[in-house]
């Protein structure tokens, strides 16, 4: 069986610019939800506001945690040189926003900014 993987690539040309991470536990692909809200109302009801899903609600945090040093020192790079990346998971591609890399735990936040 193949281990699930999440690619994060430069939109932008470097020839290091791209890695694959197995998936491992502390990872996490974003909660889906929608945009809904719910106002009450004078008369005791309720009004609800349905702006339905966007994947740009999601964050992806991408554990590498005992992962080999280069390729944390890849993810590093993504972050300091490139402000767009392609983030490949299971359900799909999209547009990404490199945030921080919490060096204590491995890990690198990626906003997602729609589908790629």
């Amino acid at each position: 069986m193949m281990p699930y993987l999440i690619g994060l690539a430069a939109r932008t040309y470097d020839p290091e610019g791209a890695l694959l991470a197995p998936w491992r536990d502390g990872a996490q692909t974003g909660d889906l939800t929608r945009r809904v809200s719910r106002t009450q109302t004078l008369d005791g009801g309720v009004a609800i506001s349905d702006r339905g899903h966007s994947s740009g609600d999601r964050t992806v945090i991408v554990s590498l945690e005992g992962q080999p040093r280069a390729m944390v020192e890849r993810a590093r790079r993504l972050l300091r040189l490139h402000g767009n990346l392609t983030v490949s998971m299971w359900d799909g591609c999209y547009a990404g926003t490199p945030s921080d890399f919490n060096e204590t735990r491995q890990e690198l936040t990626v906003l997602i900014s729609g589908t790629a």
